[in-house]
This record gives structure tokens, sequence and C-alpha cells, in this order.
């Protein structure tokens, strides 16, 4: 492993979900976080992943590949940004385990793998993820939501206001 990988995992804090990046990066009026209305915070999160403290499961890069065509800029983003992305380690793969084995969609719906990947480099790591899905009130197995999980397998999560305030973002 090169010094740089080493530098930025022990630099690393959190777990980004893909939600939050196209929430920025899609300005348009559906999502929470436009760029063209939040810059200051998408800034801060920018500089967060140039520092290392934001890192990415490779599958979110896979995901955020595929909104090409709604969102012109990503392929430079991606280039720009291709450090953050982590490969799957050992230790992710007993946490995806005992994931799948309590919810059996992550195994068998593709749609659900960036969130396996995305919670069990967090689990694996010690980081928290941070994601803009809400936690279920009617807690699903056929419709599990990131936080839940993280809940139920001590996984840290927080929405993006939260690792806001948790880094020191001031708006002022």
């Amino acid at each position: 492993m090169s010094n740089v990988g080493t530098l930025f995992e022990a630099l690393a804090r959190y777990s980004i979900d893909t939600n939050v990046i196209v929430s920025f990066l899609r300005e348009h009026e559906a999502e929470p976080y436009p760029m063209d209305v939040f810059k200051p915070q998408w800034d801060f999160l920018q500089k967060s992943i140039r520092d290392g403290r934001v890192v990415a499961a490779r599958r979110v890069e896979t995901e955020l590949a595929k909104w090409h065509k709604t969102i012109p800029t990503i392929k430079s983003w991606l280039s720009d940004n291709k450090h953050m992305f982590c490969d799957i380690e050992t230790e992710q793969l007993s946490a995806a385990k005992r994931i799948v084995n309590a919810y059996p969609a992550y195994g068998s719906n593709e749609n659900y793998l960036g969130d396996l990947e995305v919670m069990t480099l967090a689990m694996a790591r010690n980081l928290t993820v941070v994601s803009l899905e809400h936690r279920a009130q009617q807690h699903s197995k056929k419709r599990p939501k990131i936080p839940n999980i993280c809940d139920e397998f001590g996984i840290a999560c927080t929405g993006l206001a939260g690792f806001l305030r948790a880094e020191g973002f001031s708006g002022g």
C-alpha cells in the first residue's frame, strides 16, 4: 500500500453515500442541497474530501458514473476525486455477511449494493456514515434504510447537517 493510501485511511472519518454528492451536483428543484444554493456547504465538503476526512466505497463511484447524462459535470468531478474511493477490504466481508444475513435485500437487489458498501466501509474502518436517507418508522427487511441498519449494527450515522456540525462548519 502506498503512503497516500495509509494517510487517507488514518484521516478518514466519514463514509459518504451517493445521495449526498448527487444532491449537490444535480442542481434540481427536487434535491435538498443543490450546489448553486448551498455552495459554502459544498466547498466545505469538497475540502473534507480533498483532506481525506471523507471517503466513499468504490460502488459509490459506480453509482455516480451512472448520472453522466443528468449531471454533465460528473465525469470530471469523479476524475478529480478518484482518490476518495476505496476498494472492498477483507474486514468488510464479514460485516457484509452479517448485514445480508439479517437483510437479504442487500444480497439480492443490486440497488442496495452501494448502501451495503457504504455501511461496511464505515464498520470496517470505524467511520461515520453520511447519508440523506431518513430513518424508517416501520423498519422493513425488504426495503431497509441506512440509518436503521446503522443503528442495529452499531455503525455511527448522520445526515449532512450532522456532518457539517461535527466538522465545525460555520455558514457565517
